[in-house]
């Protein structure tokens, strides 16, 4: 079968990633790790799994650092190699295991994609995995599958932008008759966001701001507006398509990030004090209630912890380069800093009970309340993975939000 896949080689690792940050094109060359190859078709590892056929196969950020080889090699003992990629899917089953439930050949289905202790046959499983927290799983390593946090990281799991992939039951979710498919495939991405959101005890009259209106700040703008319809969304986002979209589905206002300006626009908007420090960016007495970072770079945590209010939180979902932060408004306002990853948080923390997040992301995509499918923009078929990959390099020229794969 056809499958984009990585191959890790340390030397083209290095290579491709120096040179790619000047000449993009060479992350789609013949040195790069990356490469659409016709691999086998992956067999049942047992009879709790099922055979997917993807209908269509998001192309997430994380893709492309691992495309890029901007991934932090911090991650590199958590993958196994080589393997496909792809975690955003909608599919249908192809073949189920005799020990796969009620799941059936022909069902739409989408995925959760961590491979925690259930998948790996680990009994009992981890305070993580008991927890529902399959994102934290500390058997990640371990267990009858090699290491890979997700399906789209481990060798003996293939992702999705293929011909063909595999599943645990576990992983799987039913996609309800009147969700779309093109629902259905952001369903991954959105139950991050709406994980992130749930993380926060947001007050109604609060004031938040998204930094980046790409698919996760986009997520995040329609899930605070889904579940607290209350609180005053602010965004940051220099493209227009993307900031129109934001004010489309509940941003109140679209800044523009960096310079003295912002910072003032902010205190405008929130009633706070602007201070500018000598040789230092200025810095907000009052701001913002809370701030979902899905960019993560140098810019936007710096800036984004100069305009929290005092005692305000910063979440950190996006997975950009960071260097040089002044963390003194940490320690200053007394704020609170939270990594997202997963689809599950604290218990204790939680606002909604049982809170699942794929299934709580399916429900309020059939009850209306949550339509993302005007934001795949892009389709491609798997032989045109480099075409796929220089509109993602170029989202405001070709005017492409989400970008997905029909591999059929």
């Amino acid at each position: 079968m056809k499958a984009l896949t990585f191959e890790y080689s340390v030397p083209r690792y290095l290579a491709t990633g120096l040179l790619a940050r000047k000449w993009p094109g060479v992350a789609t060359g013949g040195m790069a790790p990356v490469a659409l190859r016709e691999v086998p078709e992956p067999e049942l590892p047992g009879e709790e799994w099922v055979k997917l056929r993807p209908v269509l196969a998001g192309l997430c950020g994380s893709d492309m650092s691992i495309i890029l080889c901007r991934e932090n090699l911090t991650l590199q003992p958590f993958a196994s190699y080589p393997f496909v990629l792809g975690h955003e899917v909608c599919a249908r089953i192809t073949r189920a295991g005799d020990k796969a439930g009620s799941f059936q050949e022909g069902q739409r289905v989408v995925v959760m994609p961590m491979l925690g202790c259930r998948p790996r046959g680990i009994e009992p499983p981890c305070p993580s995995c008991a927890a529902g927290r399959y994102a934290l799983c500390r058997n990640f390593t371990e267990g009858s599958l090699p290491p890979g946090m997700f399906v789209g990281s481990n060798r003996a799991t293939p992702g999705f932008i293929s011909e063909a992939g595999i599943a645990h039951a576990s992983q799987l979710y039913l996609v309800p008759d009147g969700v779309s498919d093109e629902n259905a495939v952001l369903v991954e991405p959105f139950s991050v966001a709406l994980h992130m959101v749930v993380c926060n005890r947001v007050r109604e009259g609060e004031t938040v701001l998204v930094y980046g209106c790409g698919v996760m700040g986009l997520c995040t703008i329609s899930t605070l507006k889904a579940l607290h319809p209350g609180v005053r969304v602010l965004a940051v986002e220099p493209n227009p398509r993307n900031a129109e979209l934001a004010r489309e589905m509940g941003a109140e206002e679209v800044l523009k990030g960096g310079g003295k300006e912002f910072y003032r626009k902010v205190a405008e908007l929130t009633g706070a004090r602007v201070h500018e420090p000598l040789l230092a960016q200025p810095i907000l007495s009052g701001g913002v209630d809370r701030v979902f970072d899905t960019v993560g770079n140098t810019l936007t945590v710096g800036s984004s912890l100069r305009v929290l209010a005092e005692g305000g939180w910063y979440n950190l979902l996006g997975i950009g380069e960071v260097k040089g932060i002044d963390w003194t408004p940490v320690w200053l306002k007394e704020l609170t800093l939270r990594g997202i990853y997963g689809y599950k948080g604290n218990p204790e923390e939680e606002s909604l009970p049982d809170f699942d997040a794929f299934a709580t992301t399916l429900s309020l995509m059939e009850e209306g309340k949550v339509d993302l499918s005007r934001l795949v923009t892009h389709r491609f078929p798997l032989d045109e993975w480099k075409k796929a990959v220089e509109v993602a390099l170029n989202k405001a020229k070709y005017g492409a939000v989400k970008i997905v794969f029909y591999p059929g």
